[in-house]
């Protein structure tokens, strides 16, 4: 038996690994469906990471004519995640929502 690598990227290579035969998986099942989070955490922690992402960009306020609007934003989003900007498909697609609002918090 062979010890752990000591090498820091060695952990993240094995995750995008996992990630990658998770969706050669996805892409080679005879008819596409729902999976459940917890059959590929990898998976489901990369989506929660891009939904993230996009919650952080949501702006607290919104100018329009002049005028200040205030924004809150519950999101509800299917994703497309590439490996690589050049490929031609994704390497998988799914859906992910939020149950928070983002932005203006009301009353604040």
């Amino acid at each position: 038996m062979s010890k752990p690598s000591m090498r820091p990227g060695r952990k993240a290579r094995n995750i995008h690994e996992r990630i990658r035969e998770a969706a050669e998986g996805f892409r080679l099942a005879p008819v596409p469906g729902v999976t459940d989070a917890d059959t590929y955490p990898e998976v489901a922690a990369l989506m929660t990471a891009c939904r993230q992402a996009i919650e952080a960009s949501i702006p607290k306020r919104v100018v329009f004519e002049g005028r200040t609007y205030w924004l809150s934003a519950a999101l509800n989003l299917i994703l497309d995640v590439y490996a690589a900007p050049g490929d031609a498909r994704p390497l998988f697609s799914g859906a992910t929502f939020s149950n928070e609002d983002h932005g203006h918090r009301p009353g604040h």
